[in-house]
């Protein structure tokens, strides 16, 4: 089984300031979609001698397959690009945002893929279905993202994190900022 890919982040001094430097996981390559783009392109190469139009189509549909397998990544803006914030005993900053610690209500760990899902199951699903749910879930797994919420909205600090990297950067922003971290 191949090793999920995980998310790291760096903290460094500069001044009074912690400044915290993540590293979003890449997203794991959607390989049922993948195999669909080599049947296609195998099929196509098939029918390139009796009906080269339905082998054209075929080749073409399977180098779509291939290229979405390989470079799609589902999660939300925000969930998976590398991000760089610092944090004091008084202020977040990200994002061109300043956070005082009086006018945060929380921070927080959400995750970008179960928060878009309405918790309904559905017992009678095609196998197509099954495999983009099962895609969906392990996606799920490095979408996690640090927030702070001021003001009544949540903004993001940081993304695309498996939990331990979320909660660790969380337990760690808590520290320097001096709020109380519970362990959920």
């Amino acid at each position: 089984m191949a090793k999920m890919p995980t998310a790291e982040y760096r903290k460094r001094q500069d001044g009074n300031a912690t400044v915290f430097d993540v590293t979003a996981a890449k997203a794991p390559k959607f390989t049922t979609m993948i195999g669909m783009g080599i049947f296609c392109i195998v099929l196509g190469l098939g029918f390139m001698g009796s009906d080269g139009g339905l082998g054209v189509v075929a080749f073409l549909m399977g180098g779509f397959c291939l290229w979405y397998g390989w470079t799609r990544d589902i999660r939300p803006k925000g969930y998976k690009e590398n991000a760089s914030f610092r944090v004091t005993s008084d202020t977040i900053e990200a994002n061109g945002r300043r956070f005082t610690k009086d006018d945060i209500h929380r921070l927080l760990v959400r995750n970008g893929i179960s928060d878009e899902e309405m918790g309904m199951v559905q017992y009678d699903m095609s196998a197509a279905q099954a495999s983009g749910l099962a895609y969906r879930a392990k996606v799920g797994t490095i979408a996690n993202a640090l927030t702070v919420e001021s003001g009544g909205k949540s903004t993001i600090l940081a993304g695309g994190m498996d939990g331990t990297t979320a909660f660790g950067l969380l337990s760690d922003v808590s520290k320097v900022i001096g709020f109380q971290h519970q362990n959920y």
